[in-house]
């Protein structure tokens, strides 16, 4: 039995559709593989890091948006990028993204490991390890001739181009004292002396990037930014 003119047009209409998805989503998968790899190699040029560089594309379609100037929501992460002499692993997400280089802003992480944070503070010389918990920075090691088990309690504040580490507390032996309280302990007056707040300038960021954020977690120190809207970091007006 043939098919009747009805079943053959809406045979026809079914296959042209899926035919159509099919070739959209090709076209799609095709735009956004190559949107990626340009993000990479422009992030990789920005940020030269030892490690590898990630691009995601988090809005729907983004591929075929390509096709319009637009590029949408972008994710980037790196490892191993270097600055001020110290190596992070970096996160950026943008919005609004377009192909000749604008976003609408967003915010970026850079992740400092804890030995690099100990070895920036010079605590390494008195015996102390940085580490952190509940958001504050915690110093615990030995001190003094008779090495005693100290743990100092940090908080960390932020303006828009600097971190300051500021000492609060300080545990020896179980007990803890405000470190203002030390100054009025001739035999601590030393270790209050070293525990005085201590301001590590952040240099070198790009227009419109700010710090406005700085957390000890379980990894290391997570310092937050923020990404003005217009071009991309030094993206110089470049194509996506």
């Amino acid at each position: 039995m043939r098919p009747s003119p009805r079943k053959k047009t809406r045979l026809i209409l079914a296959v042209t559709a899926a035919t159509l998805a099919v070739l959209t989503s090709a076209t799609d998968l095709l735009a956004e593989h190559r949107a990626k790899e340009r993000i990479v190699a422009q992030a990789a040029r920005w940020l030269k890091p030892d490690g590898p560089v990630h691009a995601d594309l988090t809005t729907s379609l983004a591929g075929l948006r390509t096709l319009g100037g637009e590029v949408g929501d972008v994710d980037v992460s790196a490892e191993g990028v270097h600055r001020q002499d110290a190596v992070l692993d970096v996160t950026i997400r943008l919005k609004d993204v377009t192909t000749n280089g604008y976003s609408a802003g967003g915010t970026a992480t850079a992740m400092v490991g804890y030995d690099q944070v100990t070895r920036r503070l010079g605590t390494t010389g008195n015996g102390l390890r940085a580490g952190g918990k509940a958001g504050d920075l915690i110093l615990t090691g030995s001190v003094g001739r008779l090495g005693l088990p100290v743990t100092v309690r940090a908080t960390l504040s932020t303006t828009t181009h600097a971190i300051t580490i500021t000492p609060t507390t300080v545990s020896i032996l179980g007990r803890s004292a405000a470190v203002d309280d030390l100054a009025e302990l001739p035999a601590a007056s030393a270790l209050h002396d070293e525990l005085t707040p201590r301001t590590v300038a952040v240099t070198a960021l790009p227009h419109g990037v700010a710090l406005t954020s700085a957390h000890a977690v379980g990894d290391g120190l997570a310092l937050g930014f923020s990404i003005a809207a217009g071009p991309t970091p030094n993206a110089g007006g470049a194509a996506v």
